[in-house]
């Protein structure tokens, strides 16, 4: 079985790939499983809804002007994840999940987030 369980697409600010082009790599690699895992890291990043805003970081050569530091944006991943897998699950398994940046004053803000997307 070849998987990967470390995927960062879009939905993360250290990377611009499309969640269906990496499905579409991942079956012309020959993939059975991909697992998506966005960055969610309280403490240096804010959510896309969150009252004070998001916070921007200054671009660098060939970048937007500014990059914002956010959160994974959880109904456009979740709804875009569930999409995918619907038009690809005879063809690979995919997983959901997101790569947490734990500090041990952000873990209350972590269990919330359990509790808003299972």
């Amino acid at each position: 079985m070849l998987a990967d369980y470390h995927v960062h697409t879009q939905y993360s600010d250290d990377s611009d790939y499309p969640m269906e082009e990496v499905v579409q790599d991942a079956l012309r690699l020959g993939l059975d499983a991909l697992c998506f895992t966005d960055h969610v890291d309280y403490g240096v990043k804010r959510d896309w809804d969150d009252p004070r805003g998001v916070l921007y970081r200054p671009g660098g050569p060939g970048e937007p002007a500014q990059i914002p530091l956010a959160n994974v944006d959880y109904p456009r991943y979740t709804a875009e994840y569930a999409a995918l897998e619907e038009t690809y699950r005879s063809r690979i398994d995919l997983k959901l999940g997101m790569e947490f940046g734990m500090q041990v004053h952000t873990i209350p803000q972590f269990q919330a987030l359990f509790g808003r997307y299972p």
